[in-house]
């Protein structure tokens, strides 16, 4: 497990600075939702929310993050450190499969 805390002063400043980390590091996010994390994904995906997720796509993501969203700190939490490797075919193909059924749900 990977854990990255953005400790940033300011309305939303740590919120902001977890998400453009995210994409830096090749990481999709979906939208914030109260009372649950947001979820992310490695790769280019538009992500539902997570209370809009099923238990099997919320089992596939690569990661969430949570915190104080307005004042921080905001924590990314990811099953596996970042690299900067490619992802293999078959999880690719069964996160896209996951992703385009989520955007069936939006």
């Amino acid at each position: 497990m990977f854990k990255k805390t953005f400790s940033e002063k300011g309305t939303f400043k740590a919120l902001h600075a977890a998400q453009h980390w995210l994409t830096e590091n090749g990481y999709s996010y979906g939208p914030t939702c109260v009372m649950h994390p947001a979820p992310v994904l490695k790769g280019d995906f538009i992500i539902a929310k997570w209370r809009n997720l099923t238990k099997t796509e919320i089992k596939a993501l690569d990661g969430w993050f949570d915190g104080a969203l307005r004042e921080g700190p905001v924590t990314v939490i990811l099953k596996v450190a970042p690299d900067h490797s490619t992802t293999s075919a078959s999880t690719a193909l069964s996160i896209s499969k996951i992703a385009s059924d989520t955007y069936q749900l939006l």
